[in-house]
């Protein structure tokens, strides 16, 4: 359904909020879902991808993934062509992947190299992205090497993730994670000090914005994923603590295991702090949430491909004493397959839900107290493709903070001991 049909006026304009999308911007128990075609629409994808993927941070993979000068991936976000890769002074670089001359892609997958060269006509390109020779421009008038460099992508590392912004004017990546607290909260976790295990991706029949919500979505926990690892899950006591973006909780599950089992035992620096049924989420708009037990790490990242197509990226990371440990191919290898299952559980729904929010008769259902951070994620998705609406945001924060006073009021957080981990800290 195009944008025009939404209830946007003619041309296509973006100038003010139709009656269905202002009901998503109440109150959780007073809003609804989003229409179907703000997940169908192509003019909206479109929408998204300049004022979402081309302005915000985003995760495309990890620093060990780039040991060696020489390291290097080619990307595509959105059908934008990244490369990321490291330099023979150890620097990580992230280029637009489009040759000077005709616009081919000058490298493709990944693995080492001293240099990439277009494949169409073997323009040379260094690994800082100088343009290092070009056959047959000799005579061409005013043609200089220097001034055909690939175009720089801003890059920055956090907690061993590395993010790029394709915005020259972007906001650095700590101050843009200071926004919801990141750093601070996330500091505990000590990604950085762990490596990575595993790393799969795959692709989805869906809009990108099903996958995160999906993710976030703790209503269906109970239901899709009971027999694998949703046995022990607080769903009626979940805290979610929403940031000015994005949000974070802490709660009780088993680890990403078969039975719950502990495989190497908690990661070092959790270990007497939490129990065994920690666990934690955030969420880094607009594409990472980061998931944790108190032995792992895994974070999932969305990447769009068209408005019905999504990469999904996944990563088990252990800390790195860990990968000496006997048997530890084979311990590891449970992780991944477990991982793996409880993810392919939701794909056939994920496909039902494209499917079925293009339906005439699909009208968006209420949201409920379990989609607390999806209402805040559908308004987040609002706020950059319409403009920030500081009232709705104060409202829900409002609300949240009102909503963890009567929590904590009521009963301890089931949080695998990270609330008494915070309580001694502060003592």
């Amino acid at each position: 359904m195009s944008i025009e049909n939404g209830g946007h006026g003619g041309n296509g304009r973006f100038a003010e909020l139709s009656a269905e999308l202002a009901a998503t911007r109440g109150s959780l128990l007073k809003a609804r879902h989003l229409p179907g075609w703000f997940y169908t629409s192509p003019e909206v994808f479109e929408r998204e991808i300049d004022t979402i993927f081309m302005k915000e941070w985003l995760c495309v993979g990890r620093v060990e993934e780039y040991e060696n000068p020489g390291d290097y991936s080619a990307l595509r976000i959105a059908g934008e062509p990244l490369l990321i890769a490291r330099d023979n002074q150890g620097k990580l670089g992230a280029f637009r992947n489009v040759c000077r001359h005709r616009g081919v892609e000058v490298a493709s997958g990944q693995g080492n190299t001293k240099a990439f060269k277009c494949p169409y006509h073997a323009w040379i390109y260094d690994l800082d992205g100088k343009l290092a020779g070009a056959p047959h421009t000799k005579e061409v008038d005013g043609f200089d090497l220097s001034n055909c460099s690939l175009p720089r992508v801003k890059l920055d590392t956090w907690g061993g993730y590395i993010f790029v912004n394709f915005d020259p004017e972007a906001i650095d990546l700590g101050a843009y994670l200071d926004l919801d607290g990141i750093r601070e909260y996330a500091a505990y976790l000590k990604p950085e000090e762990t490596r990575t295990s595993d790393k799969f991706s795959y692709v989805l029949p869906c809009n990108w914005k099903f996958v995160p919500e999906n993710v976030m979505d703790m209503y269906h926990v109970g239901v899709i994923h009971k027999d694998s690892f949703g046995g022990h899950f607080p769903i009626n006591d979940f805290r979610y603590v929403l940031d000015r973006h994005g949000y974070h909780a802490n709660y009780e599950s088993f680890t990403m295991a078969p039975k719950g089992a502990t495989l190497f035992g908690p990661m070092p620096w959790l270990d007497g702090k939490v129990t065994d049924r920690f666990a934690c989420t955030i969420w880094i708009r607009p594409s990472m949430n980061i998931f944790a037990r108190h032995d792992l790490i895994q974070p999932i990242v969305t990447t769009p491909i068209d408005v019905d197509h999504t990469m999904v990226t996944v990563y088990t990371q252990l800390p790195k004493k860990f990968f000496n440990e006997p048997a530890f191919d084979e311990k590891n290898k449970i992780y991944a397959d477990f991982i793996r299952m409880v993810l392919s559980e939701d794909n056939a729904m994920l496909e039902s839900l494209q499917n079925g929010v293009r339906s005439r008769a699909f009208k968006p259902g209420p949201t409920v107290k379990l989609e607390r951070a999806i209402h805040h994620a559908l308004n987040y998705y609002l706020d950059r493709v319409y403009g920030a609406d500081e009232t709705s945001r104060e409202e829900r924060l409002r609300e949240n903070r009102a909503m963890l006073r009567e929590a904590a009021a009521s009963l301890p957080a089931q949080d695998g001991g990270y609330s008494k981990r915070v309580t001694n800290a502060a003592e």
